[in-house]
């Protein structure tokens, strides 16, 4: 046993994943991973993709309720538009809601002669925020006032129009896409580690609608990769350390963070490849530092301070533990 788990540990699998900076955007980011076993970066790369295109879980328009309006065929005087064609405008925004919410509706009230934009959906409730604020949505023309509440809703994936979805009397459900990503591409190519030239490297190439990071929804995705494949370990095989109890020493809660690498954690790449350049590649590097001392590194947030201190509240650690 112990000569195939120098075997198994020998195999080759990559340690970060880096991204062009210059390229990178809240809807765009390009990403690098190497070097993989022969075969591997197509498996891992065809695996990811699958995730990224079905199930990351975004935020969508499921459901509406016009004033005056009692199905999808019945148009409101005063709209320019037909229902039908003001519920294809309503599938193209793209929103979210507060970290808290999965579901909320909201009212709004639109005096004509004017432009209903998504712009207005977001003006209407603090709590809601919307990514493409110059899509539009209907005309309203002058003496007319159009009143509706719409749902906004969590999900993944697409779902069919749930006439039950809303409780109000006469909403209309509307077909919902949740997805978050817009294109998912993958390139394997061969890279040259020592005398072998069969390596691979896996980049990816992730495009999103704005509502979430590209890094974090691959992020997500591995996770959700993770979680499927963990199903299939024996129990001897399950690392009992991953968590550390509460009751443990300063020094002990330390001792297990040595070990603990940030690449192989599930940080955000924006969050790991921070750590990793400020020389912090062990969680106990990182466990020892204060909240001011890692706001002085280069590049560094409040949204990156949070991430470190969610990953370090898991193994039962806080910023400032200085040994």
């Amino acid at each position: 046993m112990v000569a195939l788990k120098k075997i198994l540990e020998s195999i080759k699998h990559p340690h970060k994943v880096t991204f062009e900076a210059g390229d990178f955007t809240p809807t765009y980011g390009k990403f690098t991973a190497q070097p993989f076993e022969r075969g591997y970066a197509t498996t891992v790369g065809v695996a990811l993709r699958r995730v990224l295109l079905s199930s990351i879980p975004g935020y969508a328009i499921s459901a509406i309720k016009i004033e005056g309006v009692s199905n999808e065929f019945e148009n409101f005087a005063g709209i320019k538009e037909d229902t039908i064609v003001m519920m294809m405008h309503f599938k193209g925004v793209t929103v979210s809601l507060a970290e808290h919410l999965d579901l909320k509706v909201i009212h709004i009230k639109k005096e004509g002669p004017s432009m209903f934009t998504a712009a207005d959906i977001a003006a209407a409730d603090s709590e809601v925020t919307v990514y493409n604020p110059d899509h539009h949505i209907a005309t309203i023309e002058e003496g007319y006032t159009l009143e509706m509440d719409l749902q906004i809703e969590c999900g993944y994936g697409y779902s069919p129009a749930n006439l039950d979805s809303m409780e109000a009397v006469d909403a209309i459900g509307l077909d919902t896409v949740y997805s978050p990503i817009t294109s998912v591409k993958y390139d394997v190519s061969d890279i040259r580690v020592g005398q072998r030239t069969d390596y691979g490297k896996l980049t990816l190439e992730i495009e999103t609608k704005g509502n979430i990071a590209p890094d974090r929804a691959l992020s997500y995705a591995t996770k959700i990769l993770r979680d499927n494949l963990a199903t299939f370990l024996m129990p001897e095989e399950i690392d009992l350390n991953d968590g550390i109890k509460t009751d443990t020493s300063k020094n002990d809660v330390l001792e297990v963070l040595k070990k603990k690498h940030v690449e192989d954690l599930e940080f955000s790449i924006r969050t790991a490849n921070f750590l990793i350049a400020s020389d912090l590649k062990t969680l106990d590097k990182v466990a020892q530092k204060t909240e001011q001392d890692i706001l002085r590194f280069k590049d560094s947030n409040e949204m990156i301070i949070e991430e470190i201190k969610e990953k370090l509240d898991e193994f039962g650690a806080h910023l400032g533990m200085k040994s």
